[in-house]
């Protein structure tokens, strides 16, 4: 019998959350230890979890090590080329990270680094995002109604938060704090298995929503998180001061809000 392939509209409705499989899936994967986890179903790759788990077809994948074999598989299976939805973008990335590079020996580089990885992780899966790649000093996630809820807006702006405050702990890191800017916005976005010459080897989104959210998150200085005005609306925080960012690349400027997560947390435990 021929693979049954997924239609434009089964799609659809599946990353609009219409079908719940995979967000109760990620809900019960999530609480199994340890990370990384599977961008997709955020089955766990290391720890108890990923040791029972990979005897059931849910290992790493070799081709693609973000995601789990059984994801990878059905995508390619299903023929999940993607279509246009709602989503919300979210980059949080080191500030002077090559300055901080030359300071430090390769190795501890790599730890520090590291860290930053796991905390943004922990903060993202928490929220109910996705952690869509982890590129030099930068994360990338993506928050969607079939991974997120239909609230993914407000889920998107709870972790860059979250991001926020965990990166400035004193014990973040060894030698300290971690100096990230982030920035959080929402629009259309292509999402869906990506690939060469119409292969699938992983799940991402595309757009202008996707190329904006970078350019605001390289404008957030260290501590700062930036929030495009139709996320902070999307996500019921609007009425905060405004701000106009010129978008290097961009015809039309963006109205945001910028917001300190640590400083005001420091506030309030003093």
């Amino acid at each position: 019998m021929a693979d049954q392939r997924l239609t434009a509209e089964q799609v659809r409705s599946a990353l609009m959350g219409e079908n719940v499989r995979l967000l109760r899936r990620r809900r019960v994967f999530r609480r199994l230890p340890s990370p990384p986890r599977c961008k997709l179903c955020a089955v766990p790759f290391a720890g108890i979890g990923g040791l029972v788990l990979r005897h059931v077809g849910f290992a790493r994948s070799p081709g693609n090590p973000s995601l789990c074999t059984k994801c990878l598989g059905k995508l390619r299976k299903q023929g999940m080329s993607g279509v246009e939805i709602p989503v919300t973008l979210l980059f949080s990335d080191v500030r002077g990270s090559t300055a901080l590079g030359e300071k430090m020996r390769p190795t501890e580089f790599h730890a520090f680094l590291e860290r930053f990885y796991r905390l943004a992780s922990e903060a993202i899966v928490g929220h109910d995002g996705l952690v869509d790649k982890v590129v030099g000093d930068e994360v990338v996630a993506l928050f969607f109604g079939g991974i997120s809820g239909p609230n993914h807006a407000a889920a998107a702006v709870a972790a860059a938060i979250d991001v926020a405050e965990r990166a400035a702990r004193p014990d973040a890191t060894p030698s300290g704090p971690i100096p990230v800017g982030t920035a959080v916005h929402t629009g259309e976005a292509f999402v869906g298995g990506t690939g060469p010459g119409g292969t699938i080897e992983d799940f991402t989104a595309l757009g202008d929503v996707v190329n904006t959210t970078a350019r605001l998150a390289s404008a957030a200085s260290a501590g700062e998180l930036i929030v495009s005005v139709a996320a902070a609306e999307a996500a019921g925080a609007d009425g905060l001061e405004r701000r106009t960012v010129e978008i290097r690349g961009r015809v039309k400027p963006v109205d945001v809000i910028v917001l300190r997560p640590a400083e005001a947390e420091t506030g309030a435990s003093s």
